[in-house]
C-alpha cells in the first residue's frame, strides 16, 4: 500500500508517499501554496502523474474546518479559495482513487497517534505551530473532532480581557511560528524575514536582543497549555510544526511552563502536569496523520 500525502499550509505545500507501516518512503520536493483552486489542482495533477508506483489513494491535509464524511473544505484558513470546495468527489472522479481529506491540525494528532509520541495514549493534544496554531484532541484514544468538524481550533482562541475583539489578538496570530519568526528577522535586521534557520542560530546564542521575545512567545504558549490542560486533563501535548524541531523551543516552553504553573502556589498544587514534547515526526506529522486517517477509512 502506497499513499500520496499532501499537506497544503500557508506557505508551503509538502507532500510524500506514506507505506502501510506509516513510514514516510519518500519525501517529494516542497512547493509554494498556490493562490488559486486551478493552481491547487495543478499541483495535485503534478504530484499524482509524477509519482512511479502504483497508489492506493490520495491523502489531503488542509487548513479550515474539514467536513471529513463529505469530504468538503470550509474556509481553508489562509487558503480561502477552498471555501466550499468538494475535494474528495473532485478528486475520486478524476483520479479513481480513494481520497480523504482532513484539516491539518487533526492531521498531526492523528499521525502522532499512529506512529508517533501519542501512540498509546489515551488523552493527549497535538499543537501545530505554523501559520497559526493548529490543533488536534485525542479523547480516549480516539480522534475528537466535534460537532461541527471545528474541535481544537486554537487559532480563535481569545484573551478573556478585550474591550473590542480585535483579530490581532487571537492565538492563532500571538502564537504564528511565521509571525514570531519575521519578528525575530526584523530585530536582527536580515533581509529574509522568512528565515527560520538564521533566526534560530541567533536564540541558540543567547542574543539578547531577540530571546526576551522568543521567551515571551514561548510563555504565551505555555499559559495555552496550562489552559487546554485545566479543559482537558491531558497525558501528553506534542508540539509540531518547523519550529518543533529545534531542541530550545521545547525545553523552553517547559521552562516557561513550570514557571507559569507555580507563580499561583495552588494551581502548582492541583493542575497535574502532562508531558510538553516535540511531535516524533515533526513537520511530518501531518503527511502521516492524513495517510493514517485515509486508511481508517
Amino acid at each position: 500500500m502506497t499513499i500520496l500525502a499532501i499537506d497544503f499550509g500557508g506557505t508551503q505545500v509538502k507532500s510524500a508517499l506514506v507505506s502501510e507501516e506509516f513510514a514516510l518512503e519518500k519525501s517529494l520536493p516542497t512547493q509554494s501554496s498556490p493562490q488559486t483552486l486551478n493552481q491547487t489542482l495543478d499541483v495535485i495533477d503534478y504530484l499524482v502523474t509524477s509519482v512511479k508506483v502504483a497508489l492506493t489513494g490520495i491523502a489531503i491535509s488542509v487548513p479550515g474546518t474539514v467536513d471529513t464524511d463529505e469530504g468538503v473544505i470550509y474556509h481553508g484558513g489562509l487558503l480561502r479559495f477552498f471555501h466550499g470546495f468538494r475535494i474528495k468527489d473532485i478528486l475520486e472522479a478524476k483520479y479513481h482513487l480513494p481520497v480523504t481529506a482532513l484539516n491539518d491540525g487533526k492531521a498531526a494528532a492523528l499521525g502522532e497517534l499512529a506512529m508517533g509520541h501519542l501512540q498509546g495514549v489515551t488523552n493527549g493534544a497535538a499543537l501545530v505551530l505554523g501559520s497559526g496554531l493548529g490543533g488536534g484532541l485525542i479523547i480516549n484514544g480516539k480522534l475528537f473532532q466535534g460537532s461541527h468538524f471545528q474541535a481544537a481550533e486554537l487559532t480563535f482562541l481569545l484573551p478573556v480581557q478585550m474591550e473590542k475583539v480585535n483579530p490581532s489578538q487571537m492565538r492563532g496570530t500571538t502564537l504564528s511560528a511565521v509571525g514570531f519568526i519575521t519578528r525575530v528577522n526584523e530585530v536582527l535586521g536580515n533581509a529574509d524575514l522568512k528565515d527560520g534557520r538564521e533566526a534560530f542560530k541567533a536564540i541558540n546564542a543567547r542574543n539578547e536582543a531577540v530571546y526576551p521575545i522568543f521567551e515571551a512567545y514561548c510563555r504565551s504558549l505555555a499559559i495555552t497549555i496550562l489552559n487546554l490542560q485545566s479543559i482537558f486533563d491531558m497525558e501528553i501535548f506534542v508540539l509540531g510544526g518547523g519550529i518543533s524541531a529545534q531542541p530550545v523551543l521545547i525545553e523552553e516552553v517547559n521552562r516557561q511552563f513550570d514557571k507559569v504553573r507555580h507563580e499561583i502556589d495552588f494551581i502548582g498544587k492541583i493542575i497535574k502536569r502532562p508531558k510538553i514534547v516535540a511531535c516524533h515526526h515533526h513537520n511530518g506529522a501531518n503527511l502521516i496523520g492524513a495517510a493514517y486517517f485515509l486508511k481508517q477509512r
